[in-house]
């Protein structure tokens, strides 16, 4: 179905627009942290939930999440309101978003296994639906606040670097103030003290009302200049599922799905056992490592902010193929190399509370995440970029579908990797309850060369499927000017910030 093109009105985002848009990412940098991070530990360690129950009610969450994301993305691309596409559904998420992150924080008293599975899984499912109608929108919203090459890498670094200041943020917080050592909770088990995840919650669900309001309020003047769908007077089903096929078939788009189906289930392994190797495999006391987030999130913004001077005047995907190979080959040398320590007879690796331990792991996580965010921030604008190409075949710009609609297979493929983490916790020995730090060695052993192995297979694949993609920097100027979008095909001179 032919459409006519939309008024052209910017192709650039000021500033401001730009820090409206990341303001919203640090809702989702929040939320992030709290799953990626605590919510397994909490649940398991805390509260006596079985490690493969809770990577049951995860996962399943997980799945809702993944079919309500592209369900959200087609939805807002095709609404016609007074508020525009994507607003209505920004304004509706943010009271259940923050309320949900709250209430899964809570402790049961007395509970048993069948109602904690059940706690996890409904607050879950209500995280991760309220959270994908804010986040859905306004990830679609990105691409039309901005259509220039470099500036898209520019907007998704500062949404980038938000998320990290949301999540990191509240990581240091937690790790300098909520869980001081105690007579009952000492040494690397203070972060298994309950009392510190209900002042967890508290913060949490604060911070996402405040930046989600924020953002979608700061971002509602942009409504009148965004594009507006074509005005249909029914829906229809076999219409729509041919739309969807129709842009879902772009060559590029493709290999950025399976690359994010490989990668999802590699993330979806590790998802939730960052504190177990602080508590069992480093035998961090929260205390020694407060500064790791603030540092690292000061690591993850400058890359937010400096991407897209770095890849200035260069293609996306050779830079992003670059950075993922040397990620492969520095990320699992710490892991790696402390159980090498324990098969030979002289240490390869610093021992557990010494201070060169302390700044080798603190450097290489930051040289991981200068490499990591900067690459992912190039992988997200170039999906960008792929929405002009799609819509140069199709007559529609479909943002919300292309943003979103890999998450129903790499959202599924990731739940499957949170499962099958439950399923390893409770095979290698974590169903222990209350567990002492030297009870966990050999399971927390068996974890980590369990990761070892996935953290250099399974990116390489990923990696491989990334040098697949095929649009450029000059074809993009060219489809943006037989679109209608700019007047001339030389945009490399464009300041960014103009």
């Amino acid at each position: 179905m032919s459409q006519a093109k939309p008024p052209i009105t910017e192709d650039h985002a000021s500033p401001g627009t730009m820090i409206a848009f990341g303001t919203g990412a640090i809702a989702v940098g929040v939320k992030n942290t709290i799953f990626g991070s605590w919510l397994m530990l909490y649940y398991n360690q805390v509260q006596g939930l079985k490690p493969s129950l809770a990577g049951a009610a995860l996962a399943i969450a997980l799945v809702f999440d993944a079919v309500t994301d592209p369900l959200v993305g087609v939805w807002s691309d095709r609404t016609r309101t007074r508020w525009g596409r994507r607003h209505p559904f920004m304004y509706a998420s943010i009271v259940p978003f923050s309320v949900s992150i709250f209430f899964i924080l809570q402790p049961m008293h007395e509970p048993s296994q069948q109602a904690l599975f059940l706690q996890l899984l409904f607050l879950a499912v209500a995280v991760r639906v309220s959270m994908t109608l804010f986040d859905v929108p306004r990830a679609a919203l990105g691409p039309e606040l901005t259509k220039d090459y470099d500036q898209r890498t520019l907007l998704v670094g500062i949404s980038t670097a938000f998320g990290w200041l949301g999540g990191a943020g509240l990581s240091a917080v937690a790790l300098g103030m909520l869980f001081p050592e105690t007579a009952e909770f000492s040494g690397s088990r203070a972060a298994l003290n309950p009392a510190g995840y209900q002042k967890m919650a508290w913060i949490a669900g604060t911070v996402i009302f405040t930046s989600a309001a924020l953002s979608t309020l700061a971002l509602h003047k942009q409504i009148p200049k965004l594009h507006v769908p074509e005005e249909r007077t029914k829906f229809d089903f076999g219409e729509l599922l041919g739309e969807v096929k129709e842009t879902l078939s772009n060559r590029s788009w493709v290999v950025v799905f399976f690359a994010g189906l490989v990668f999802a289930l590699f993330i979806g392994l590790q998802s939730g056992v960052d504190y177990y190797y602080n508590v069992y495999f480093w035998e961090w006391i929260p205390e020694q490592i407060k500064i790791f987030p603030v540092i690292q999130a000061f690591t993850a913004i400058t890359c937010g902010l400096l991407a897209s001077i770095f890849a200035r005047g260069h293609d996306k995907k050779k830079l992003a193929v670059r950075l993922f190979i040397l990620s492969i080959i520095l990320g699992p040398l710490p892991v790696g190399l402390r159980l090498l320590s324990g098969v030979v007879d002289f240490a390869v690796f610093p021992a557990n509370q010494t201070d060169a331990l302390w700044w080798i792991l603190l450097a290489h996580s930051n040289l991981m995440i200068m490499l990591s965010a900067t690459g992912f921030i190039l992988i997200g604008s170039m999906v960008a970029d792929i929405v002009e190409d799609s819509q140069e075949s199709t007559g529609r710009r479909s943002e919300g579908l292309l943003t979103a609609g890999p998450a129903l297979a790499q959202k599924t493929m990731s739940a499957s990797g949170v499962f099958i983490t439950g399923l390893i916790l409770s095979a290698i020995g974590f169903d222990i309850p209350n567990p002492t730090v030297e009870q966990m060695q050999e399971p927390m052993r068996d974890l980590a060369l369990t990761h070892v192995v996935l953290g250099i297979a399974f990116p390489i694949i990923s990696t491989w499927l990334i040098s697949k993609y095929t649009i450029t920097r000059d074809a993009h100027l060219r489809t943006l000017s037989q679109l209608g979008y700019t007047q001339e095909e030389d945009g490399e001179n464009e300041d960014p910030l103009a």
